[in-house]
């Protein structure tokens, strides 16, 4: 058992800046033990702290039941999960995670070829632990004692810059597959490294992801996308084998067209600065940016058939999210986000005339503006409506006027392709 390995880290020896913790997962950590029980901050915001960095997102494990938590926050917790039931607890305009601690015993827990389809079965804090996916992530922190409980030579790990698995990787990677995507997000975002054998034992159970529902390999594939460091992980996601089962259509393309793949890298690029620059970020911009290289020989081949240039692009859209659904779902709020930023590339290229206005003007211009200077990168057929939306944002309302509605506007058939 891994309690027999615990090693507890005082005050003095961590020294972890405890000004960083939200107040408000403190008081719900008192209140918990008030009641009785046991709670402590868990996983990923000890790890981050420990390695100096900002944690957004602080987490808590208790003995408390979900019902327990619920009888205690009343009006301010609702339980949530079917897979993994546990409490959602607002404070202000925060959710705080609430898990009661994870047993070994089967009791409830619902398997299916290996993979864990639900697990309500309730433990002790050493059970818990070993149950958790990574060592770094089985570090509890005692917020009445000031001291990490640190059961799986976690802080040993990050010392050294390692990422382990906790047990058996053909079992803890088959039991919850999404795991191998979390070890690629962990090794991007953390700088910690994959040993040869962790990467050769992901790659040989990555098929394992498409037992995963799909809309949960969205919500892992967005927390990547906005992870800090996509650059990193894309390309790990490419030496893993790993793209290929949640992108199939950009994947086969990638390899032969490297104009595209210096596209993905300029785009996640792109993005990671954003991050860095405390820059807003979207996750249509990311998911547009992918399922374009599927999209366009699909509307250039809708194009050819003969329909016009609007239509083939609705249908094309329509046809990628389709195909794509087997693979990720993708929120119907997203595929609308998405497909808005494909028909403004229609749009930039009419550059006169009162259309103007509604463009620029338009909810996503800014994204779709960001994406046609991507577009950009690896076709020059679109250095002039690049110049010129970039131009036009600087303008004077007097100088845009003259500049849509001037006698001198070349006003020549535009081909509306993309």
């Amino acid at each position: 058992m891994l309690n027999q390995n615990l090693i507890t880290y005082h005050k003095s020896e961590h020294r972890l800046p405890l000004a960083e913790i939200s107040s408000a997962a403190k008081k719900i950590i008192n209140k918990l033990v008030e009641h009785g029980f046991e709670a402590y901050l868990v996983g990923g915001a000890i790890r981050d702290l420990l390695l100096g960095l900002h944690p957004k997102d602080f987490d808590i494990a208790t003995d408390a039941t979900p019902e327990d938590i619920k009888n205690i926050f009343k009006g301010r917790c609702r339980i949530i999960g079917r897979r993994f039931r546990l409490a959602h607890v607002y404070m202000g305009n925060s959710i705080y995670e609430v898990a009661t601690f994870r047993g070994s015993d089967p009791g409830d827990r619902v398997m299916k070829k290996g993979q864990i389809i639900r697990d309500n079965v309730f433990g002790t804090i050493d059970q818990d632990a070993i149950r958790r996916d990574f060592t770094c992530n089985a570090l509890y922190f005692d917020l009445q004692e000031e001291s990490i409980l640190d059961f799986a030579a976690g802080v040993h790990d990050l010392k050294k810059g390692e990422l382990k698995l906790i047990g058996n990787p053909n079992k803890r990677f088959v039991e919850d597959p999404v795991r191998m995507l979390r070890a690629v997000r962990f090794h991007a975002k953390l700088g910690l490294t994959l040993s040869a054998e962790m990467r050769q034992h992901i790659v040989n159970n990555r098929m394992y992801l498409r037992n995963v529902p799909t809309a949960r390999l969205f919500d892992e594939t967005i927390k990547m996308f906005h992870c800090g460091n996509m650059e990193i992980a894309y390309k790990e996601l490419l030496e893993l084998k790993l793209f290929e089962i949640l992108f199939p259509a950009a994947a086969q393309i990638v390899p032969k067209q490297k104009q595209w793949h210096d596209f993905l890298i300029q785009a996640f690029s792109n993005t990671d600065d954003r991050l860095r620059n405390g820059l807003s970020i979207t996750p249509v911009f990311l998911t547009a940016c992918v399922l374009w290289l599927e999209f366009l020989p699909i509307y250039h081949q809708i194009l050819n058939s003969g329909k016009n240039s609007h239509d083939a692009l609705h249908d094309a859209t329509t046809q990628v999210m389709v195909n794509q659904r087997e693979h990720l779902m993708v929120p119907k709020a997203i595929q609308n986000g998405v497909r808005q930023m494909w028909m403004l590339q229609l749009r930039f290229k009419k550059m006169f005339g009162k259309g103007v206005y509604s463009t620029l003007h338009h909810p996503r211009f800014r994204a779709a503006y960001d994406f046609l200077l991507l577009r950009n990168t690896v076709d020059d057929k679109l250095n002039q409506p690049t110049e010129f939306w970039t131009n036009i944002q600087d303008m004077s309302p007097e100088g845009i006027k003259s500049l849509i509605f001037g006698k001198k506007v070349k006003r020549q058939k535009i081909n509306q392709e993309l």
